[in-house]
């Protein structure tokens, strides 16, 4: 049977469900808005959607055309889905049903951020606009019909959850919250449950440290400050959207010389957890003696 849709809409994604992370970070696009600038004379409308588990384009035109736009950037590992499945696909994305995390709310306000800047740049037909918006709109339907989004739903409060596992509690531990952004701010909102003793939060910004710090309780850190802060910490947090490492393994060797007792070989543990896209933590940190 023939795609009963009028108007050509096609999807092209790559997420956590078939790929690695090394393989998700090979295939992002660093800056988004240069690649739109590329796709924008060959469809009438193009958006792109990336998050830390996924890269989604959709494009108002032909399937055909996006297939080679793919290649000519290097990117053939993406799936490809045209006409109703695109759009199929589409709501099962606002619905939070692809999601790493089921239900989780940040889908929706990623759609919204990607769809304001394929108006900004100018690549927004009223054709995505109308898809971006509906599925949009499906998504807090689903939620507000479903509670599908109930409890904790975020990699934020995920990666807090995790510490707490590998901890047995985080009640008097002190946390370092790397990166002010939402992911940031999904982080410490979780945090800001337990019975930390400390918790810090580090930025290249130091002024947005200190808004999302004083929000949960926090302290503010400068990004200059992370070696000793995370000599303090039982726990690192790491979210930021830096396109490189912020936490390098030589410093890391450094900082965990100095959590050693006078006495003992073996320096504490310190958890460090990364849910940056691209990741924030150095390759091959997991190997030093100490990091969990």
């Amino acid at each position: 049977m023939d795609d009963p849709l009028f108007v050509p809409i096609a999807i092209a994604g790559i997420s956590h469900h078939h790929a690695t992370v090394d393989k998700l970070e090979q295939c992002r696009f660093p800056d988004e808005a240069a690649f739109l600038a590329r796709a924008k004379d060959r469809f009438r409308g193009v958006l792109i959607l990336q998050t830390c588990n996924r890269i989604e384009i959709l494009v108002h035109g032909e399937s055909s055309a996006l297939q080679s736009l793919l290649e000519e950037e290097g990117r053939t590992e993406f799936s490809l889905l045209t006409g109703t499945a695109a759009l199929r696909h589409l709501l099962l994305l606002a619905a939070g049903m692809d999601s790493m995390i089921v239900g989780e709310d940040q889908i929706i306000g990623q759609l919204r951020d990607a769809l304001a800047l394929a108006k900004e740049a100018e690549t927004a037909s009223p054709v995505l606009e109308l898809c971006i918006n509906k599925a949009v709109h499906v998504g807090v339907e689903v939620r507000r019909q479903t509670r599908i989004n109930r409890g904790a739903v975020s990699i934020g409060s995920a990666a807090v959850l995790l510490a707490e596992e590998q901890l047995g509690s985080l009640e008097g531990k002190h946390i370092l919250v790397v990166g002010s952004g939402e992911m940031g701010m999904l982080v410490a909102q979780a945090l800001a449950a337990k019975k930390l003793t400390a918790m810090y939060v580090a930025n290249r910004t130091y002024q947005r440290a200190e808004v999302l710090a004083k929000k949960i309780g926090g302290k503010a850190v400068k990004l200059t400050e992370l070696p000793r802060y995370m000599i303090l910490s039982d726990v690192v947090i790491s979210c930021t959207s830096a396109p490189h490492p912020v936490i390098y393994r030589e410093h890391l060797r450094e900082i965990m010389l100095s959590r050693c007792w006078p006495l003992d070989g073996h320096p504490r543990p310190l958890v460090l957890i990364d849910i940056a896209q691209p990741r924030d933590v150095e390759e091959g940190s997991e190997e030093i003696d100490g990091i969990h």
